[in-house]
C-alpha cells in the first residue's frame, strides 16, 4: 500500500452492506431530483402544445386593422412570423321560415355564413380543427361547420361547388351597415337586413369541427374560411394580424410601438379568448396570448409572472434542500460512525489532510457510482411511467410525451456530486481533529456526548416499563445521531406535505369540464317542455338519469357582513344599491333540477344536508357561491363571493314573474360547484339550487325549458340521438346539444388528472419511506455492538425488540411533529408566491397531517424490523468482537 487513501476501495469491499445503504441513499435522492425535473418539463411540454390548441400559437395579434397597416405589422423587425386574415364577408345560406318565427319570436331573421379568409400561418397558429376532409389551398376552396350543413337547401358534401352571394348585414329600417368587432359575431337584430356585393363560388374542401364552447348564437351564425394568400392588400379591408415576436422581452412596449406606428388611433387590449369560441365578442384591437405567454414567464401582467417563477423556484428550492439533506445525513452517518477507525491510521501516521483525503476520496467514489444510477433509474422509471400512459385513453395525458431535458439531468447530478462533497466536509474534518487515544478508546459507534445527568419520565416508565425509559435515554445520550435520524424522517414529511398541498392546488384550478350527455331546450312562446318527453327520455334503456332544468334570474339582498370583503375590493360594482342592512343585486339565479337532482346534489355539499321535505317547508336553497374570476391584474381567483352559512335567511324574488314581493329563503347547504359541472362558475353569479316546489312559490312558474341527460355509457347512444332529432323535426321550437364525446373526454381528464396527482404523490411517498427505511435501519445496524453489550449484561432479545420499537415509536413522534409544522407551513409559503397568479382559499392539510403522521409512525416501525432480524442472529461474543 503506497497511499493511506488506498484503504478507501478495501473499506468499501468489506463493508458492502453499509455502502450499499449510503449508495442507495444517494441513488434516490438523485432518482427523485431526476423524476421531478422530467416531469416538470414534460407536463410543462404538454401545457404548451394544449394551450396552442385552445388558444393559438402566437404572442399577440393585431385585430381589425385597416389593408395599408398591415405590411407596416408583418414586416416589423421584432416580427418572427405573422399569419393574416381577412374578412370575405357573410352569406345567407338561408332566411328564417315564420313557423320558427313564431316559435321562437327572437330567432335572427337569417342563418349566415361568416366567410373569413386565412393564408397558410394564420391557418397553423390558429390550429383550425379539421373533422374531414382538407384545409382550404387556394382562394375558390372553402371549408364549412359541419353544423351549417343541414341549413343549405341542398346539404354540401366534400368536393361540391356551391354559390354564396357575399356582402354586408345593415339595419333594414336605416339602411346603415352593422358594425362588427373582432373575428366572429355574437348577436343580431331583429330590424336586420342583408345586402349582396359580390358573387363567389367555392369547392368545399373541408368541413370543421363543431365548437365546443358555442355560444347561443351559434345556432344562426356559422364559420367558413377560404384560403387567402395576401398577395395584394385590399385597403378597404378589415384584417386581423396574429404574429410571433422574435424575442418576448419588453413585448408589450414592442406591441405599443408597432400600434403606435400604424397611426390608427387609439388601440383597446386584451387577453386572447379561446379559439373555439368562434362567435364571441373580441372588441380589443390588441390581444396578447396570455395563457401561452405566461408558461413562458412573459406574461404581460407583471404579478402573474413575478408569482410563478418565484413558485417555481420555491418548489425547486424545497426538493433541492430535501435531496441535499437526505444525501446528506446518509452520507453523515455512515462516515461519523467510524471516527474510531480514523483513529488508528493517525496512530499509525495518517495526517489529518490524509483522512480527509480518504473520507473525499470515498465521497468521490459513491458519486461515480450513485449518481449515474440515479440518473438512470430516475429517467426509466420515467420512461415506464409514460410508456404506461401511452396504453391508457386517458384524454388529458393520452398525449402527453417524456422530455428528456439535458440540463435537469445535469443540474441533479452536479446537486449529487456537490451535496455528497459538502455532507463529507463535515464528518471529514471531524475525524481529521479527533485525538488518536480518544478515537482508539470508541466502541465502534458514534460517542457517546459528554452527558452529565438524563432525566427520568415517571410517564415514560408507567407507560412503557423500563425498554421505554431505556429507548428515551438512548435517544437522550446520542443527541446528535438522534437528530440527524429524525431529521432525514422530518425532510421527507415536509417533503410530502408540500407536493400533496401542490396536487390539491392543481386539482383546485384544473375543471373538468361538463358533466351532462346531451341537453334539449325549448324556445317556443310557450317555454315549457311536456312532461311527456321527460316520461319518453326516462323510457329509453340509453338513458341513466334526466333532469328538469327551472332556472329564473332572482333578485337578493345580500346582507353587508355575507359578502366577501375580498371579493367586495374586486367587485364593488356589483353592491351599489342599499337594502336595508345590504345590498340588492341581479345576478343571480334560482334553479332546480327536479326531486332527483338534489339527491344528486348531496354528495356536492360542503357544508348542510338535503331535506326535500323541510326544504318544501322552510323555502330551503342550497348556495353556489365560489366562482373562478381574472382580476385586471391578470390573477387568476378561486374565491367565495359570499360567506353564507347554514341556517342564514336570504330574501330573494323573481326578477320576472308573477311573484314581485321578496320571500325569505333557508340556507340548508353549501356547494362549491352546481350539479353538472366539476368547474367554477367563471361568471359573477350567486346560485340559489332548490325543489320545483319552492321554485314555482317563489317565481309563480312552474314551467321548465331545458332537460339535461346523462347517457349510460354501457349501451349505445342512437337511440337518444334519433329521439331528439325526431322531436326538433316535429316541433322547431325544440333545439338539442349532444354532447357525448365531451362527457368521455371529462371523464377521462378526471381519472387522467388522479392518476397523474397521485402517481407523483406516489413517487414522493416511495421514496420518502425507502429514505426513513434506509436511514433507521442504519442506525440500528451501527449499534450492533451497543446491543449485544446489552444482551451480555442481563436483556432478553424480547426486551431488546421492545426497546428498539419504542425507539422507533419516539422516532417517528418527534420526526412527525416537526415535519408537519415545518412542510405545513412551507405549504402555506408556496401557496402565498402562487397567490399573484391564482388564488385559492388555503386551509391546513389536515388529510396530508394525518397521512403524515400516520405514515412516520409505521414506516419508523417497519424500519426496525430487518435491523431486529439481524439482531436475533447475531452471536454476542462476535457482535463484541468485531467492528461494524
Amino acid at each position: 500500500m503506497n497511499k493511506y487513501t488506498e484503504l478507501t476501495e478495501k473499506y468499501l469491499r468489506g463493508q458492502k452492506k453499509r455502502s450499499l445503504l449510503t449508495i442507495l441513499g444517494i441513488v434516490l435522492s438523485v432518482t427523485l431530483l431526476t423524476s421531478i425535473g422530467t416531469i416538470g418539463m414534460s407536463y410543462r411540454d404538454k401545457l404548451v402544445r394544449q394551450t396552442i390548441d385552445n388558444y393559438g400559437d402566437y404572442h399577440v395579434s393585431f385585430n381589425s386593422i385597416p389593408g395599408e397597416a398591415v405590411p407596416k405589422v408583418v414586416n416589423n423587425a421584432t416580427i418572427a412570423t405573422a399569419g393574416v386574415i381577412s374578412r370575405e364577408g357573410y352569406a345567407v345560406i338561408r332566411s328564417t321560415d315564420e313557423k320558427e318565427k313564431q316559435e321562437n319570436p327572437f330567432a335572427a331573421p337569417y342563418r349566415y355564413l361568416n366567410v373569413k379568409g386565412y393564408d397558410a400561418n394564420a391557418m397553423n397558429m390558429l390550429r383550425v380543427q379539421l373533422d374531414s376532409g382538407r384545409l382550404p389551398e387556394n382562394p375558390n376552396e372553402i371549408m364549412l361547420s359541419t353544423w351549417s350543413l343541414d341549413h343549405f337547401q341542398k346539404k354540401p358534401a366534400l368536393g361540391d361547388r356551391i354559390r354564396l352571394d357575399l356582402g354586408v348585414r345593415k339595419a333594414a329600417s336605416t339602411g346603415k351597415e352593422k358594425k362588427i368587432n373582432g373575428m366572429g359575431d355574437f348577436g343580431w337584430d331583429l330590424d336586420e337586413a342583408f345586402q349582396a356585393q359580390t358573387q363567389s363560388e367555392f369547392t368545399v374542401v373541408g368541413l370543421m369541427k363543431p365548437s365546443s364552447h358555442s355560444t347561443w348564437s351559434s345556432a344562426f351564425i356559422f364559420p367558413g374560411i377560404t384560403f387567402n394568400g395576401n398577395q395584394s392588400i385590399d385597403p378597404k379591408k378589415k384584417y386581423f394580424v396574429y404574429t410571433k415576436m422574435k424575442s418576448l422581452d419588453q413585448m408589450k412596449k414592442k406591441t405599443e410601438e408597432i400600434v403606435s406606428s400604424l397611426q390608427i388611433g387609439s388601440s383597446d387590449e386584451g387577453s386572447a379568448i379561446e379559439l373555439s369560441r368562434d362567435n364571441s365578442i373580441q372588441n380589443s384591437r390588441v390581444e396578447y396570448n396570455n395563457e401561452l405567454l405566461k408558461l413562458y414567464g412573459k406574461s404581460t401582467y407583471a404579478g402573474v409572472n413575478r408569482s410563478a417563477i418565484l413558485a417555481y423556484a420555491a418548489i425547486i428550492a424545497i426538493v433541492m434542500m430535501c435531496t441535499v439533506a437526505v444525501i446528506y445525513n446518509t452520507f453523515h452517518i455512515s462516515v461519523l460512525e467510524r471516527v474510531s477507525q480514523f483513529g488508528i491510521l493517525r496512530c499509525i501516521g495518517a495526517t489529518p489532510a490524509q483522512i480527509r483525503k480518504i473520507v473525499f476520496k470515498e465521497a468521490a467514489l459513491l458519486s461515480l457510482i450513485g449518481i449515474p444510477i440515479g440518473l438512470l433509474t430516475g429517467t426509466v422509471f420515467m420512461k415506464i411511467l409514460f410508456y404506461g400512459i401511452s396504453f391508457l385513453t386517458l384524454g388529458f395525458l393520452n398525449d402527453m410525451r417524456m422530455v428528456v431535458s439535458l440540463p435537469i439531468l445535469a443540474i441533479a447530478g452536479l446537486l449529487g456530486v456537490v451535496t455528497v462533497y459538502l455532507s463529507a466536509i463535515g464528518p471529514a474534518r471531524q475525524a481529521a481533529q479527533v485525538s488518536p487515544m480518544e478515537a482508539i478508546r470508541s466502541s465502534g459507534s458514534t460517542p457517546a456526548e459528554n452527558i452529565t445527568s438524563i432525566k427520568k419520565s415517571l410517564l415514560i416508565k408507567k407507560l412503557f416499563g423500563f425498554e421505554g425509559q431505556f429507548a428515551r435515554r438512548n435517544l437522550q445520550r446520542n443527541k446528535k445521531r438522534f437528530r440527524i435520524t429524525a431529521f432525514s424522517m422530518i425532510i421527507s414529511i415536509t417533503l410530502f406535505i408540500v407536493f400533496n398541498g401542490l396536487v390539491d392546488f392543481l386539482k383546485q384550478t384544473t375543471p373538468s369540464g361538463i358533466q351532462y350527455s346531451y341537453s334539449i331546450a325549448y324556445e317556443g312562446p310557450s317555454k315549457r317542455i311536456h312532461d311527456s318527453v321527460y316520461d319518453d327520455l326516462l323510457r329509453l334503456d340509453a338513458v341513466q338519469q334526466a333532469y328538469k332544468f327551472y332556472n329564473q334570474q332572482a333578485m337578493a339582498i345580500i346582507p353587508k357582513r355575507k359578502i366577501n370583503p375580498k371579493y367586495y375590493e374586486l367587485r364593488k360594482e356589483r353592491y351599489v344599491v342599499e337594502a336595508g342592512d345590504g345590498y340588492r343585486t341581479d345576478n343571480n339565479f334560482l334553479q332546480s333540477y327536479g326531486d332527483n337532482g338534489l339527491d344528486a346534489l348531496q354528495a356536492k355539499l360542503t357544508a348542510g344536508t338535503i331535506d326535500k321535505e323541510q326544504m318544501n317547508r322552510d323555502n330551503g336553497v342550497v348556495v353556489v357561491q365560489k366562482i373562478s374570476m381574472t382580476t385586471e391584474q391578470g390573477q387568476k381567483l378561486i374565491i367565495d363571493q359570499t360567506d353564507f352559512k347554514v341556517g342564514d335567511q336570504i330574501k330573494i324574488r323573481a326578477v320576472e314573474g308573477s311573484q314581485a314581493q321578496y320571500q325569505a329563503v333557508t340556507v340548508v347547504g353549501i356547494a362549491d360547484q352546481d350539479l353538472l359541472s366539476k368547474g367554477y362558475h367563471e361568471s359573477a353569479t350567486l346560485g340559489f339550487i332548490t325543489t320545483p316546489e319552492v321554485f314555482a312559490k317563489i317565481t309563480g312558474d312552474d314551467r321548465y325549458s331545458r332537460i339535461f341527460i346523462l347517457a349510460n355509457s354501457d349501451l349505445p347512444n342512437e337511440p337518444i340521438a334519433d329521439y331528439l332529432q325526431a322531436l326538433t323535426k316535429e316541433d322547431g321550437g325544440y333545439s338539442y346539444r349532444d354532447r357525448v364525446t365531451e362527457l368521455a373526454q371529462a371523464k377521462n381528464d378526471a381519472t387522467t388528472a388522479s392518476l397523474f396527482f397521485y402517481g407523483f404523490i406516489g413517487v414522493i411517498v416511495l421514496i420518502a419511506f425507502l429514505n426513513i427505511l434506509n436511514t433507521v435501519s442504519t442506525n440500528l445496524i451501527l449499534r450492533n455492538k451497543e446491543f449485544a453489550v446489552l444482551k451480555a449484561i442481563g436483556m432478553t432479545q424480547k426486551e431488546i425488540g421492545k426497546m428498539i420499537i419504542l425507539e422507533g415509536i419516539f422516532y417517528g413522534l418527534f420526526a412527525a411533529t416537526y415535519g408537519i409544522l415545518i412542510g405545513t407551513a412551507l405549504s402555506y409559503g408556496t401557496h402565498r408566491l402562487l397567490a399573484d397568479a391564482v388564488y385559492t382559499e388555503w386551509a391546513i392539510p389536515w388529510g396530508s397531517v394525518g397521512i403524515a403522521f400516520a405514515g412516520a409512525l409505521l414506516t419508523a416501525l417497519v424500519a426496525t424490523i430487518w435491523p431486529m432480524n439481524r439482531l436475533n442472529k447475531a452471536n454476542i461474543v462476535d457482535s463484541l468482537r468485531k467492528e461494524n
